[in-house]
């Protein structure tokens, strides 16, 4: 049964956090505020006490009624202990030092879960989204990196370090590929994810004659949209990462064992080109005897963190 009492869930990205009030499947009321990942995570927990008033305002809660506490952050997360083992690239670099429960609980005094950010938002598909009524399921994620997450026969896959299913990026694409800031060589993240896209543009011979050494933001929207006009460079790079997602896709997919795979991430903005793309290839190339992956675009968009991190709570009572 979930339970009545709303829970304060809080999806750390790298440039904006966004915070909700769940109760159920429900968002009650809702609010983002900057990460500045730079000044670390103890300082964007207060920041986020500090918005937490005003959202219970609005959904008409109680503060002192909360339930519990959910962060979804993007790194490696401990099993039982809940430590933050890992973090991106020079971002909220304090994380892996602090005592994240303890801070919460003296600041806001509630219970606490933190949940890798792939991790969460394929339980919130599966709870509340395109996973809904599967037992097993994969998600991959396709943004400024690449995530990913697996629950096989209804069990969220974690492992014994917290990695389980959340690597799905780091496996390689290409072994003839750049070092990834992993330490893995041609990691389906270096390959095609928007922060190395455009390292890849500039390196190119072609890229002073193509549409993109014009654009002011190099991400893959201007890729789909410079391609749609023909341009070389943008078809070029749009075909190799179609490509890469394609065969990460077809990695997790061996890998897991799903009946349904969900493909979200900003990147899915143009999911009536992505989608079909990646229809086509797995149907070539993955091994299913027993049929085919169900592949779904996310259902949840940017509240899949926030719904999967409060459905962590959902069994408890």
């Amino acid at each position: 049964m979930i339970r009545t009492k709303p829970i304060l869930a809080c999806d750390v990205g790298g440039t904006r956090i966004k915070l909700g009030l769940v109760r159920g499947a429900r968002l009650m009321s809702q609010s983002e505020i900057a990460a500045a990942p730079e000044n670390g995570l103890a300082a964007a927990l207060k920041r986020i006490a500090g918005a937490v008033p005003a959202l219970c305002r609005r959904a008409g809660v109680e503060q002192k009624k909360l339930a519990g506490f959910g962060l979804s952050f993007p790194g490696i997360i401990a099993p039982r202990t809940e430590k933050i083992l890992s973090t991106p690239a020079g971002k909220f670099d304090d994380a892996k030092r602090l005592n994240v429960p303890g801070l919460v609980k003296k600041t806001l005094g509630v219970p606490v879960r933190i949940c890798n950010d792939a991790n969460a938002a394929l339980a919130g598909e599966w709870h509340f989204g395109a996973a809904r009524g599967s037992r097993s399921a994969v998600m991959l994620t396709l943004g400024t990196g690449i995530g990913s997450a697996a629950i096989i026969d209804g069990v969220p896959l974690r492992g014994q370090h917290g990695q389980a299913g959340c690597l799905g990026g780091h496996l390689t694409a290409n072994l003839a590929g750049s070092i990834c800031p992993c330490g893995n060589i041609g990691c389906a993240e270096t390959e095609a994810s928007t922060w190395a896209l455009p390292i890849q543009a500039h390196a190119h011979p072609g890229f002073a004659a193509s549409r993109l050494a014009r654009e002011k933001v190099l991400d893959y929207a201007a890729v789909f949209r410079a391609a749609t006009r023909g341009d070389r460079l943008a078809v070029e790079l749009r075909d190799r990462s179609l490509r890469v997602w394609a065969v990460a896709l077809v990695n997790l997919i061996h890998a897991y064992d799903p009946e349904v795979a969900v493909i979200g991430g900003g990147i899915m903005r143009s999911g009536d080109i992505i989608l079909p793309a990646l229809r086509r290839y797995v149907s070539k190339h993955a091994w299913t005897p027993w049929g085919g992956v169900k592949i779904k675009p996310a259902a949840l968009g940017n509240h899949a963190g926030i719904f999967g991190v409060a459905s962590l709570f959902k069994m408890e009572t």
